[in-house]
């Protein structure tokens, strides 16, 4: 029955307080952890020593992305559940209910699919945990990473994935995956119309681990009834959401969200809808071109 929010965050964001309100109105109490909490940090020293880049992003994006775990992991002292959160999404009156809910130990995660099926990843950005698996985690990461250190077999990993998806990356979110796997964790997949709560895993994704989502201009269908705001599965299921992700260019649109500004949210979501086509057919008339 988790109560207490952990977040990451060392950037400077509009939407950083919003957030922070949204979730302290709805009981949450809310840790912020950055990078003075990586300081004469044993762990994380032990893994930046042993960390090798694979990634179309900068190192110090996915070294930012895996040192939240040790930040956190530094804090927590007892073993009762809490939940992980990134700060670029919309909370709602639903997510209150998460606090009268027992997880009974399980992870909660966010894992990605595709038409071919799961990607192998599982998003962070609204993930449960306990002092336990957190540190089970960190100590798979490090494990990881030491025989990675020794042979590179993440390297072909990583060509594996780079095979299927272009813009990828050997992530704590496929670090997460692999470890359910291969820890045999106990598991529940958030992003699935069976899961109680409405976690989005991205506005832009559109498919589940059943199904499809509605969708309108490239992203999720969204209908707003005074403080509930609900999407839709191709099956016609309605699911009451708990959490956006406003994941990517929908970060820059979360601010005016909080604030109830809906129209210009709409404004937005078209003009990024025009721009994403528009690039979708430069890259489509540049491969015509380098083909013929």
């Amino acid at each position: 029955m988790p109560k207490h929010i952990y977040i990451f965050e060392t950037r400077h964001i509009n939407y950083l307080k919003p957030y922070l309100d949204k979730a302290k109105s709805l009981g949450f109490n809310v840790t912020v952890t950055n990078n003075s909490h990586l300081e004469n940090n044993p762990l994380f020293k032990e893994f930046l020593s042993v960390y090798k880049h694979y990634s179309v992003n900068p190192p110090e994006f996915e070294i930012a992305c895996f040192a939240r775990y040790f930040a956190i992991a530094s804090l927590v002292k007892n073993d009762e559940p809490f939940i992980m959160t990134d700060t670029d999404v919309f909370l709602t009156n639903a997510f209150r209910d998460f606090q009268g809910y027992d997880f009974k130990g399980s992870f909660v995660g966010s894992e990605g699919f595709d038409r071919l099926g799961s990607q192998g990843q599982i998003s962070p950005h609204c993930t449960v945990w306990n002092r336990s698996l957190l540190l089970d985690f960190i100590n798979f990461t490090l494990d990881t990473y030491k025989r990675n250190y020794e042979n590179d077999f993440l390297e072909s990993y990583y060509r594996s994935q780079t095979a299927k998806y272009t813009y990828t990356a050997v992530s704590d979110m496929n670090l997460i995956y692999l470890w359910i796997k291969e820890n045999k964790v106990p598991y529940i997949n958030s992003n699935s119309g069976k899961f109680e709560f409405g976690i989005d895993h991205n506005i832009s994704s559109l498919l589940c681990e059943d199904g499809g989502f509605k969708s309108y201009a490239n992203r999720k269908y969204l209908k707003i009834r005074g403080n509930t705001y609900s999407c839709f599965l191709d099956s016609g299921q309605e699911q009451v959401m708990a959490l956006l992700h406003f994941q990517g260019e929908y970060k820059t649109i979360l601010k005016d969200f909080y604030s109830g500004k809906y129209a210009k949210f709409l404004f937005f979501t078209l003009k990024n809808n025009h721009r994403t086509n528009r690039n979708m057919r430069k890259s489509k008339n540049m491969a015509e071109n380098l083909y013929w």
